[in-house]
């Protein structure tokens, strides 16, 4: 299920994984199979629309509680939503289809020193308490939200039809490393076969919590 794309404040789903322990000696690939496929995970979904929420919720109650996805409200862009997350942290993994997209599309922010503090977070507070007044594109403060959710080494895997969501994110980029881009193809819709269709790509992002 996937939120709405009609009004700019739309998020869709993104899913945060979490376990106990972790170790990253295997590599990535090794990591991500043990959370997965072996350990006990716990799984959010995290979703700006109240009604994909409460329709989730639905679907997930025929399930035992350890093998259900738990849902939760919140706009990613507000620190008092996102603070409320807290309690799911340190998170190892975070799933995010196209929720950097839809956010990417809201205005950017405006952070001062006279900004509420309760909605604004240390790592934000960091950067105006050295810079002064700061405007920030809503993907870097996305990335800034969840850089205390997650533990250093911790994964971001984003799909994108965007080939370059996270440039020019400098202040993001002090938390996060882009470790990985890869292009997927898109499917073809239906058309007629002597129709030439160009390929369309989408983008695969690996971040990786510094």
């Amino acid at each position: 299920m996937v939120g709405s794309l009609t009004i700019a404040l739309a998020i869709p789903e993104c899913y945060i994984w979490a376990r106990a322990s972790h170790s990253w000696d295997q590599g990535f690939a090794m990591h991500l199979y043990n959370v997965v496929c072996k350990e006990m995970v716990l799984w959010w979904n995290v979703d700006f629309s109240a009604e994909a929420v409460r329709l989730g919720q639905e679907l997930e109650t025929v399930l035992d509680n350890t093998q259900a996805m738990h849902w939760v409200q919140a706009d990613l862009r507000s620190w008092a939503d996102v603070s409320e997350l807290s309690c799911f942290a340190p998170v190892d993994i975070i799933l995010d289809k196209s929720t950097s997209d839809a956010i990417a599309t809201s205005a950017p922010m405006a952070f001062s020193p006279s900004s509420d503090a309760s909605d604004t977070c240390q790592e934000i507070q960091t950067i105006v308490q050295r810079d002064g007044e700061v405007t920030l594109l809503p993907v870097e403060v996305l990335a800034l939200h969840l850089a205390p959710l997650a533990r250093p080494g911790a994964i971001w895997i984003a799909l994108s039809f965007s080939t370059m969501r996270f440039e020019n994110l400098p202040h993001a980029m002090a938390h996060w490393a882009v470790v990985a881009r890869e292009a997927l193809k898109a499917p073809h819709g239906h058309s007629s076969p002597s129709v030439h269709t160009p390929e369309v790509f989408h983008w695969l992002y690996v971040l990786k919590r510094k």
